[in-house]
């Protein structure tokens, strides 16, 4: 089908989440934009933030809905309900008039895709993108086991999710060969689009400085399975606590606790605790003084699989990055790449830290390597992987 500047078939994507502090969504939504696509998104909505706007060419509609963060897992999935039948609703209703000819929905849950229903009907074509998989993630946040009832239950909507899609993607390799596949999904249905940085925002910093304190940085949800927990206790351990600190960026289930850690152990000195999430764009400048990125991680069925993407965004910049050791971050990075320790020693982190503390010089090896491989972890590659997708999916012409 061709079609010209005024005549650009429209694409429908939906989160259950906000949607300018969600990397992926935004890379995704403004990679189709660039690509020729008209973008209406279905998203929740924060407090104070406009209903309907247009951010750089994707059309946000912010449903009447705010997320919730706590520690039932019926709740979550009560809160997955409610959302899932407004978007069924403003779905069906858009679709008619905007007459979609792909619909992106983003995990979790996966369940989302059958507010397709009616679109799919009409031909429109339905991508499932799992960020995380949804009965591993569960197991993993309220320790259920992976084989009981609750876990039979989520796996089974997710291979119904996946079967109902068009196609799926996923967020890199790992995911798709250790838990997807073995879950029961098709490979040949199955397209990595790899959840790396947006080297247009996160830019190389083009100077780097070990002059003064060790400045550590962590942005992000604040979970528990994030390995925060961990990361307190290595801190109160450092013997140089004066030649360290640590800036922490972001709200989640876990917050209160980590006040409440840092207050316990002593760590207000050291630690900056912004318990707040920021727009994605707001980030690189908030965190432009920061000279080493750490990203620990709880590691657990779910996160042995797990790339964080604050990790690559480090990278992108040109930090040094300190972290622990996943199926995931081992498959992309070496002991050359960056600075490891032991998810769940915290004296393994804080030996590492008094070593960078006494000897600063050594992060300019990992400065380099972080240069070096930025280029690799770059969005750039994906989103021309993720627009090829949509056109193939849909029949697009490239001058759509």
């Amino acid at each position: 089908m061709t079609g010209t500047p005024h005549q650009r078939e429209a694409v429908l994507m939906i989160a259950y989440s906000y949607y300018e502090q969600d990397p992926r969504v935004i890379r995704e939504a403004e990679a189709a934009v660039d690509g020729g696509f008209d973008v209406d998104f279905l998203a929740l909505r924060k407090e104070g933030s406009a209903p309907t706007e247009v951010v750089r060419g994707v059309h946000v509609f912010r449903l009447n809905q705010a997320k919730y963060r706590g520690g039932g897992h019926f709740r979550y999935l009560i809160e997955y309900l409610k959302f899932f039948l407004k978007c069924l609703g403003v779905t069906t209703k858009l679709f008619f008039k905007r007459k979609y000819v792909a619909i992106h929905v983003n995990n979790m849950p996966d369940f989302l895709v059958f507010a397709t229903i009616i679109p799919r009907l009409f031909g429109a074509k339905v991508i499932l993108d799992i960020h995380d998989p949804m009965p591993n993630t569960f197991a993993s946040k309220f320790k259920g086991g992976e084989g009981g009832f609750f876990y039979r239950v989520l796996l089974w909507q997710e291979r119904l999710s996946a079967a109902y899609c068009n196609r799926v993607i996923t967020v890199h390799h790992p995911v798709k060969e250790g838990i997807l596949i073995k879950h029961g999904l098709a490979p040949d249905s199955i397209v990595v689009i790899a959840n790396f940085a947006d080297d247009e925002l996160f830019c190389l910093q083009k100077s780097f400085s070990i002059e003064g304190k060790i400045r550590l940085v962590f942005h992000g949800t604040i979970l528990e399975r994030s390995g925060l927990r961990m990361l307190m206790d290595g801190l109160a351990r450092v013997r140089h606590k004066d030649r360290i600190s640590l800036r922490i960026i972001g709200e989640g289930d876990f917050s209160q606790s980590l006040k409440q850690m840092i207050q316990s152990l002593g760590l207000e000195g050291i630690v900056d605790f912004d318990n707040h999430s920021y727009p994605v764009h707001s980030i690189p400048e908030r965190i432009a003084d920061c000279n080493v990125g750490i990203v620990p991680l709880e590691i657990s069925s779910v996160t042995n699989y797990a790339l964080p993407l604050k990790l690559v965004e480090y990278i992108s910049l040109g930090l040094p990055v300190m972290t622990v050791r996943n199926d995931a971050i081992s498959y992309y990075l070496s002991e050359e790449d960056c600075i490891f320790f032991k998810w769940n020693d915290p004296c393994s982190l804080s030996a590492v830290l008094d070593r960078i503390a006494e000897n600063p010089e050594a992060l300019l090896h990992y400065r380099e390597r972080s240069v070096a491989l930025r280029e690799g972890f770059s969005w750039t590659g994906e989103k021309r992987k993720y627009v090829a997708l949509l056109r193939q999916l849909t029949g697009a012409s490239r001058n759509n």
